[in-house]
């Protein structure tokens, strides 16, 4: 009786909002914190043409969520914090690393550290 579909659908709905909110406070500290450090200004100097160099910024996942898996995998899945910028060759030169979706502003690439595992996102 548990187990029933309602109640299934009722508990990854709760789940989904809880996560909902937790990624918010989340990105909204980030946010306030990335224009502290300077990594805000960064990322907006990354985006010129002739900073192309150091334009992919590297991301390390804290924490995926997804309502349903079989949906399209969104940025919103993730909380990531920031790691390092890296030249985007480093997409091309790493086995290790495959589109996972593209946006109206970046190509997202995920590499696996191990298999099974994406533990780091490289935005573009």
């Amino acid at each position: 009786m548990l187990q029933s579909g309602n109640w299934l659908v009722a508990r990854r709905l709760v789940a989904t909002v809880i996560y909902k909110l937790v990624r918010f406070v989340f990105v909204t500290i980030q946010h306030i914190y990335w224009q502290l450090n300077g990594t805000a200004q960064k990322l907006c100097e990354a985006r010129l043409p002739h900073n192309y160099d150091w334009s992919a910024q590297v991301l390390d996942i804290v924490l995926c969520y997804k309502f349903c898996p079989g949906q399209l995998t969104t940025v919103d899945d993730f909380l990531c914090t920031h790691s390092c910028f890296e030249n985007p060759q480093f997409i091309i030169d790493n086995d290790n690393i495959t589109l996972l979706t593209v946006t109206d502003h970046d190509a997202i690439f995920c590499e696996a550290k191990e298999r099974g595992s994406t533990v780091s996102v490289c935005k573009w």
